[in-house]
């Protein structure tokens, strides 16, 4: 399949010309391997607005599941993920709501996953409000209330305190207050005013694009596995050649070579998208649904 399939398709503006539509970028998507069917996207996309990894962006209504589902960050969506998550860490107490509740907030809070919930609330409680989800997205509700219960499930196990569900009532715009100028600085503050809506409206033309690698943030938080992680099951018979670790889109694996060979795993990385053992030339790989706690595998040679 060609480079062309993965850029967005229609005209713009569209029906939802306020929204941040997605596109595909040019790094790990699955199409492109051999081995691997992945369509995920597709599947999981409310709005069937991704037929053969093109999106109809007529369609497309930029909910973030696709995002959210999508195992090698190959998802390119105008929208920050990684600073709503960051500022989310900052508000006292810790909180995620989306635009409708907060104008500082993404569009939609469907590229949310249970990993992601989990590495949130590692330090601190965590608050969501999904209160215009239902009516807004059923999808992306039912979406988030599977996510929240398995992430509820292992907060509880881990003997923490679960996610909570918040009705956050959207704040009134905040009236501008106008400045008071004396006669002397008036040509200076309107040279400066001037200037500054000069830069609004630069920025303005700019079209940002994020590329939101969900592992990369979880590797980050330094989040403890758990059973909402994925883990592996290695088999006698592997000859350390290490193209797994060379196949794997988010470098969950690493082959240590020399006296004490061993192929170890970061389950933060792992997004589950099975190409290690796919790959694997003697079949001795297992993806496992659940991390059960080994993540280093000693090697003969």
């Amino acid at each position: 399949m060609g480079e062309e399939t993965l850029l967005q398709k229609g005209p713009s503006p569209t029906k939802y010309s306020n929204v941040n539509l997605p596109t595909y970028g040019n790094r790990y998507c699955f199409v492109r391997d051999g081995k691997a069917d992945c369509h995920r996207c597709e599947e999981i996309c409310p709005q069937k607005a991704i037929n053969g990894h093109v999106v109809d962006t007529a369609a497309c209504d930029g909910c973030g599941l696709c995002s959210a589902i999508c195992p090698a960050a190959a998802i390119v969506a105008p929208e920050d993920y990684e600073g709503a998550l960051t500022k989310a860490q900052e508000l006292a107490p810790q909180v995620l709501m989306c635009e409708k509740a907060s104008e500082d907030s993404v569009h939609c809070l469907g590229f949310l996953t249970r990993r992601l919930l989990w590495a949130l609330t590692a330090k601190r409680p965590l608050a969501l409000d999904i209160s215009h989800c239902e009516a807004c997205r059923p999808a992306v509700f039912a979406h988030l209330e599977r996510e929240v219960a398995a992430c509820n499930d292992a907060l509880t196990e881990a003997g923490k305190k679960e996610i909570a569900l918040v009705h956050v009532k959207p704040a009134p715009p905040k009236p501008k207050k106008a400045k008071k100028v004396e006669r002397r600085g008036f040509f200076q503050a309107l040279f400066h005013s001037t200037a500054e809506g000069l830069q609004e409206i630069a920025e303005a033309q700019i079209e940002h694009s994020y590329c939101f690698d969900a592992a990369a943030f979880l590797k980050a938080q330094q989040a403890e596995p758990c059973a909402l992680f994925h883990g592996l099951a290695l088999q006698q018979g592997c000859t350390a050649c290490g193209l797994c670790a060379v196949v794997c889109p988010t470098q969950a694996l690493a082959l240590a070579r020399g006296g004490k060979a061993a192929l170890h795993v970061d389950p933060t990385a792992c997004t589950g998208c099975d190409l290690c053992a796919l790959h694997c030339p003697q079949g001795v790989l297992e993806l496992l649904p659940q991390f059960a706690g080994q993540r280093d595998f000693p090697l003969e040679q």
